[in-house]
């Protein structure tokens, strides 16, 4: 007890003490409430800025060295590398390229073809690719591309300045109602039905203007790879010589379509409800105070990154979609355009095994994909529609039961002014609310835009390494590898002459057989020459095929071998 009697002043004056310094903060408060709550506000909107720029730009991911797997050897051929390694293709995709293995599928029948397809994220190579892509779509501010882009932005910035006038109406015609003012009823309604006209013309020019924009980007990149596959030679090279891509046309046809879709898209889902969510907030903190959006962003901000960590890759599975869908296609491309050979020797059945092989594979990545997207759904669900919903309420009554200075509104503490107070915060809340979902939601659909990127970048890196005389073969032949690939390594200079001439050139086939290592001779313009092949033996095979040129003053015809 006497202990206790000797601690009691000091506590009580510790009391005291603090109650003196909270009166004070109170107060101080009070007086400077106005500044405090823009203050507030600006670091909320720029927190929520950081915070979607760092939602769908993440920073990069170290990868550690991945050892390769397989039993084939993957050669790389390179024209006037000077390191004697090749370029690099961007981004670093051809460290995650096609593995070829010996052994039997998973799940399946005998030693095929196992494609292990890249993974793709939302990271720094995903936006590297995608200026690269863009540069191509949008050549430049003056170009058709640019105009429409700006003319979208501005229905889309005047679609959010109607959201907030109808979310005010909206609370005026039910305070109108609740008080049983019949003028200012009949008053806003008819105003409702006004606004009707604009609001709706906004959202179809929105939707048209999104529709031109992804037929215009199809429409350049499409252009543009035109160019590159049918010049040079390159359709050829790409199927022939190198095995990178075996789905050109699906690329071309499919992806590219798909692609500018997604991106025309995905400017619409982001631009705008980043906007929306500012003004929205900006708006409402001004009704509710800064003080309780900052307190539930903190709760939506954890449950979010909840979210996002439970997000499967759904980039990766619409890529690997995608090439199976280009397998499946493939395999009835080869088989009608050999046909006759086919039927020629009753092949029907074993075309039909791999046609149904490459089905059944797709059906069974897509079912795996459906699945997990139930158990993703739920959780989205769950989450951005009843957990932030509930804290949505908990927003609204924050004027009701809490008594802020400069916060409700400006109306008074009648029943009319608390309904209609209640109605426009629930409405700025509820257009808040799915901004940010929009914001959550396009994270998955920059995923897939990431998968939709990696193909189309794929595409145009391979044709240019193929101009340029860099040729990436799985070898088969067998005959030492390693021997090939120093035969495979030189590459020739091709000089155009009325003359036929052959220097030492190798004749290589398809799928890396050296069929003549060293082939040398001459045939002048008019002339002709027959020749046989011989084996490393000395032996030949019998085949002669004659090689023709047309006199001098003409154009030399094409060379058969």
């Amino acid at each position: 007890m006497a202990i206790q009697s000797r601690f009691e002043p000091i506590v009580d004056s510790l009391k005291m003490n603090a109650f003196n310094y909270g009166a004070r903060a109170l107060v101080s408060y009070r007086q400077n409430h106005r500044r405090i709550q823009k203050t507030l506000q600006i670091g909320y909107i720029g927190f929520i800025l950081v915070a979607v720029v760092r939602t769908l730009n993440p920073p990069p991911k170290k990868k550690g060295k991945r050892k390769s797997e397989g039993e084939g050897v993957s050669v790389s051929v390179g024209a006037g590398d000077e390191d004697g390694k090749g370029k690099a293709n961007a981004a670093g995709a051809r460290e995650d390229e096609v593995e070829e293995g010996g052994g039997k599928k998973k799940g399946g029948k005998g030693g095929g073809r196992r494609s292990k397809s890249p993974r793709v994220e939302v990271d720094h190579i995903f936006f590297q690719r995608l200026r690269r892509i863009l540069r191509i779509v949008i050549p430049g501010l003056r170009s058709k591309e640019a105009g429409l882009l700006m003319l979208h932005t501005l229905f889309l910035v005047f679609r959010t300045m109607l959201s907030l006038y109808i979310a005010d109406l909206d609370g005026r015609i039910v305070s109108a109602l609740v008080r049983s003012q019949t003028k200012q009823f009949i008053l806003g309604i008819a105003w409702w039905m006004t606004v009707a006209i604009p609001a709706t013309y906004t959202n179809s020019m929105i939707e048209f203007l999104q529709s031109k924009l992804a037929l215009s980007y199809r429409t350049r990149l499409t252009k543009k790879v035109h160019e590159m596959y049918l010049s040079d030679m390159t359709f050829y090279k790409l199927g022939n010589l190198d095995d990178r891509i075996r789905n050109a046309d699906q690329l071309i046809t499919v992806d590219v379509a798909k692609f500018s879709k997604s991106l025309s898209d995905l400017y619409s889902n982001i631009a705008k409800p980043i906007l929306d969510v500012c003004l929205y907030n900006y708006k409402l903190s001004e009704r509710v105070g800064a003080e309780a959006l900052i307190g539930i962003n903190l709760l939506v901000q954890g449950s979010a990154a909840l979210l996002k960590a439970v997000t499967p890759p759904f980039g990766q599975y619409a890529a690997t979609e995608q090439q199976l869908e280009g397998e499946f296609r493939s395999l009835h491309s080869r088989l009608i355009e050999n046909a006759e050979e086919v039927a020629l020797y009753r092949g029907q059945h074993a075309e039909q095994n791999a046609i149904e092989r490459a089905y059944f594979s797709l059906i069974k990545h897509v079912n795996r994909v459906y699945k997990i997207r139930i158990v993703h759904s739920m959780t989205e669900e769950g989450i951005i529609k009843w957990l932030w919903g509930s804290l949505g309420l908990c927003i609204c009554a924050v004027p009701v039961f809490v008594k802020m200075p400069g916060v409700g509104g400006g109306g008074g503490f009648d029943l009319g002014s608390r309904t209609e107070s209640f109605v426009t915060n629930r409405r700025l809340l509820l257009s808040s609310s799915d901004a940010f979902g929009r914001v959550m939601y396009s994270y998955k659909e920059l995923s897939e835009l990431a998968g939709y990127t990696a193909r189309v970048s794929e595409l145009l890196d391979t044709m240019e390494d193929v101009k340029r005389g860099r040729f990436q073969k799985k070898l088969v032949s067998s005959a030492s590898t390693e021997e090939n690939a120093k035969v495979l390594e030189g590459r020739g200079q091709v000089v155009e002459s009325d003359d036929v001439e052959f220097v030492n050139v190798p004749i290589v086939s398809p799928n890396g057989d050296i069929l003549i290592r060293a082939l040398s001779f001459k045939v002048k313009a008019g002339g002709s020459k027959c020749l046989e092949a011989v084996d490393e033996e000395g032996g030949g095979d019998g085949n002669t095929d004659e090689l023709e040129t047309k006199g001098e003053g003409q154009e030399t015809q094409a060379i058969h071998l």
